[in-house]
Parts: C-alpha cells; structure tokens; sequence
C-alpha cells in the first residue's frame, strides 16, 4: 500500500500543472518518496507513521510544490491510523490538518471551493474507511473472545455435571448399601453366636438376612434404573418414601435395636424428592446408631405440616465424640437437605444420645 500512494503520488507531481507553483524537481520527488516511506510504519507504529507522513507533506506544502500529488500517502496515512484503532488521534488531525490546510488554500492561494471540497472530503473518507475496519475488527475480536468464554463455560459446566452425578451416584449407593450391609452384618452376627444353642434363632436370623440381601439387590436396580434414566427427581415408583419407613424400622427391630416410630400430620402425597430424603435421613441415622452408638433405644418421629416436614432421629448412645468430622453419611444427608432448601443437623443430646433433626419445606403446590 505504501509503494501505491507513492507512485500514485509522483504520477500526480509530474501531471500536475498548478499556476505559479515550483516545477516538479528531486526535492520534491524525495519529500513525496519519504512520505511514502514513512507509511511502511503504519501497521507497528501508526501514530510514526501519520506524523511523519503529515510532516513531510507539510514541507512539501512549504516549498510551494503544486498541492494534490501529496493526497495518496496523506489518505493512507489517515486510513491506516484509524484502522489501528487510534480514532482520536486520527480526528485532531484531521480537523487541525485539514481544517487548516482548506483555510490557507481559500485564503492565501484562492483555490476554488470545489477543490478544496473534494480534498477534504477525501481525507474524511479516507478516515472514514479506517475507522470502519478498526470497527469490524473489534467485533470481530468480541466475537472470537465471546466464543472462547463460551467454550470454557461449557467445559467447565460439563465437569461440574460430571462431578456432581459422581457425587450423585456415591451418595445413592452409600444410602442404599450402608444400611443393609450394616443390618446383614448384626443378623449374621447374630447367627453365628446363636447357631449351636438356639438353632431356630439362628434359621431365623439367616432368613431375615436373605431377605435383607434380596431387598437390597433390589433396591440397587431401582437406583441404578433411575441414575441411568438421568432423572434428577426420583419417581415414585422407584424410590423409597414415607410408606417404607415401617418396613425400614421394623428390619432394625430385627436387628435388636427397638426403634419407636411415630408420624404426625396428615398422611398425603409428597413430592417424590422430599420423600426419598425422609426417608434416607431415617435410613443412614439409624445406621449410625446400629454401628457406632451402642445405643439400647432409638426413635423416629416424621411431622407432616402445611408448610414443612420435619424429620428427628434420637437416641440414648454415647453420642459423638469426634463432632467435627461428620462422616460421608451425614455429609450426604446434608447435601439431599440443601438441595431442597432444607434445615440439617446432627448433635450430641444434653442428656446423653444423639439427634439428627431437619426440616424440608414443601412446593407451594403441595400445601
């Protein structure tokens, strides 16, 4: 471009015919020349570029050359500052360069108001077109950028799906598997201690044992049935809910553990979310109570309200001794809670034992 508006510069200088200016000679083909030169800055360094450019023009102006040869490397000049960006620098020149160059041309050397029209208008143009590149350019870059911001917002919310179903799917096994196993292990316990003295004992704590490996088996299908549907709300026909926690505390019972069980309010359909996490709330702190409590009591007391459930799981062990490491159980418990926009927690009793307590409110179409 810049050996372009130096050979359309000089084609102009030596077709030009202006009354009473200096013929064309090697100063002013060398003014013209270096003009064109400093343009080869215009893509590192712009504003060298427009300066030098206008500078020497100026010079050449001085000299009394014949004016119109110096408007190539001049429109070049303002296209490719404005093109860079530098919108305002490119202004001041103009209007400066310009608006005096067309003052002196009226006054001093009485061109005619056509001529010093176009060459203005020329310049503007020139400014103009560069100032629409530099636009397309910017959005341009807005796009490619708003694309990658995009990308990595979509990778980044891929891994914290794929993280969360892991999660999703160690909290479903651990609630499904913790408990029976727990349960399995007193019953075959309790087996082997009463095989040789009270055999019929013994028959019934394996059958109650088989069962309890049937029900879990089972219950581990219907989990996986819905973690590979992909569903985030249970269905009810698949999860576990208000109408099992008889089942679940009578397989305690038999595991030598009397649990009390009481649920107050009136008995009506839940959302399937709300009663999957009663009843794990229930599951996993019996759990607790059977491995770690050595508790001789427990109860369970479920309230169904207008507004809220509220689930408590006493019992009168030892208590927790390390309060400040919950376990996965609890953790998992907290993060079913949280997810509904619950209440959790798990503390040592005043008088001895331990409670786990949480309330879930209910969908206002529920109430």
């Amino acid at each position: 471009m810049a050996a372009s508006a130096g050979l359309a510069s000089l084609a102009a200088l030596f077709s030009a015919g202006e009354a009473g200016s200096r013929p064309p000679d090697a100063v002013a083909v060398g003014l013209l020349v270096a003009a064109a030169g400093a343009l080869l800055m215009r893509r590192p360094r712009p504003r060298i570029a427009l300066f030098g450019t206008v500078g020497l023009t100026l010079v050449y102006l001085a000299l009394d050359y014949p004016g119109g040869p110096e408007l190539p490397v001049l429109m070049v000049a303002f296209y490719s500052i404005a093109a860079a960006g530098q919108r305002w620098e490119t202004v001041l020149v103009v209007v400066l360069f310009g608006g005096g160059g067309a003052v002196h041309r009226a006054v001093v050397e009485r061109e005619s108001f056509l001529e010093i029209t176009v060459t203005v208008a020329l310049l503007v143009l020139a400014f103009l077109l560069g100032d629409s590149v530099s636009t397309r350019r910017r959005l341009r870059a807005e796009v490619r950028e708003r694309l990658r911001a995009a990308a990595v917002e979509k990778e980044l919310e891929a891994r914290t799906r794929v993280s969360g179903e892991r999660m999703r799917i160690a909290r479903e096994l651990h609630d499904v598997l913790a408990h029976t196993i727990t349960t399995m292990t007193v019953h075959a316990g309790a087996a082997a201690d009463l095989m040789d003295h009270q055999p019929e004992q013994a028959r019934r704590s394996l059958a109650t044992l088989r069962a309890s490996g049937r029900d879990a088996m089972a219950e581990v299908r219907a989990t996986i049935a819905v973690l590979r549907s992909g569903d985030e709300e249970p269905t009810r026909r698949s999860a576990p809910g208000l109408a099992r926690l008889d089942d679940l505390v009578q397989g305690v019972r038999q595991a030598g553990l009397p649990v009390d069980l009481e649920v107050r309010g009136e008995r009506r359909e839940l959302p399937a979310a709300v009663e999957l996490t009663v009843y794990r709330i229930v599951q996993e702190a019996l759990t607790n109570v059977i491995r770690h409590a050595g508790a001789s009591r427990a109860a369970v007391c479920v309230s169904v309200a207008p507004a809220a459930v509220e689930v408590t799981v006493e019992d009168d062990g030892t208590g927790r001794v390390e309060a400040s490491d919950p376990g996965a159980g609890l953790l998992g418990l907290a993060e079913r809670v949280r997810a509904l926009s619950g209440d959790l927690s798990a503390e040592n009793r005043p008088g001895g034992g331990f409670r786990v307590s949480a309330t879930l409110p209910l969908p206002e179409g529920t109430r």
